[in-house]
């Protein structure tokens, strides 16, 4: 997928990633619609690359809903859909419910609401592609955070349903599996394994831009994920032994700190 001329909404849009994505498309040539939890915020980003701001909480379905809606009724299309926002929450089975449904709504069911109401659009016009952000945690386990690595992996599973399902229908579809890049959820992070080779938002952005031209389903940012995935897909009981062992590495590195 070229973005030139197209008309692309991002989550997430006014930070990290998303902030990256919308700059990048927009120098591309796209119809970018920044969204943000504020709308100030999504004024204040899309301001300089001549963004439409629009604001929505994506875990909200109406929400998700309106986007959809302010998007087509503002340009008659909608192309791309960059499913971007997300959060994360340290911790493992402890973690409170609340935050459990808070991490689920925003990672997972968002994904979800901008399938619903994206992809009638798209099938009426007769194309359109999804871009799915999820994580290297999507892929692998990071453990002092269950509940992020558990919707990560859900993202990948629904975005490979929808990547089969609509395939033949006009609708590109992709996941984004990161490890690390330089955004304030990295923040503390930078020392750990999952901060290791942290590479920049504008690196992301060109990392993106090639996946999308190539229309690959996984774009991948750290050679070393895919490489442990394959151990996952050759042997499970291979890959769980991997994990722990870095696990107890990592423990006892930081018990001798």
């Amino acid at each position: 997928m070229d973005v030139k001329d197209k008309v692309a909404v991002v989550t997430g849009g006014a930070s990290g990633i998303g902030l990256a994505l919308c700059q990048r498309f927009a120098a591309e040539g796209a119809h970018v619609v920044l969204s943000d939890l504020d709308q100030q915020a999504c004024e204040r980003h899309a301001g300089p690359i001549g963004a439409y701001p629009v604001a929505a909480d994506v875990g909200r379905e109406e929400d998700i809903e309106r986007l959809v809606n302010a998007t087509v009724e503002k340009f008659g299309r909608i192309d791309l859909f960059v499913s971007n926002a997300g959060i994360a929450t340290d911790g493992g089975i402890e973690t409170p419910t609340d935050k459990w449904q808070k991490i689920i709504g925003v990672n997972l069911m968002s994904e979800i609401f901008a399938a619903k109401y994206a992809i009638p659009h798209m099938l009426e016009q007769g194309s359109g592609y999804l871009l799915n952000v999820a994580s290297a945690a999507g892929l692998l386990v990071i453990f002092d955070t269950v509940s992020y690595t558990v919707t990560k992996h859900a993202a990948i599973g629904f975005s490979e349903w929808l990547a089969a399902t609509y395939v033949d229908q006009g609708i590109g579809v992709s996941v984004l599996c990161p490890a690390a890049v330089t955004t304030p959820i990295l923040a503390g992070k930078e020392n750990t394994p999952e901060g290791r080779d942290a590479i920049t938002t504008d690196a992301l952005a060109d990392i993106v831009i090639k996946g999308l031209a190539g229309e690959h389903f996984m774009i991948n940012t750290h050679p070393w994920v895919l490489e442990r995935f394959a151990v996952k897909g050759r042997d499970y009981d291979e890959y769980i032994s991997m994990m722990r062992a870095g696990r107890l590495a990592e423990a006892a590195k930081a018990g001798a700190a």
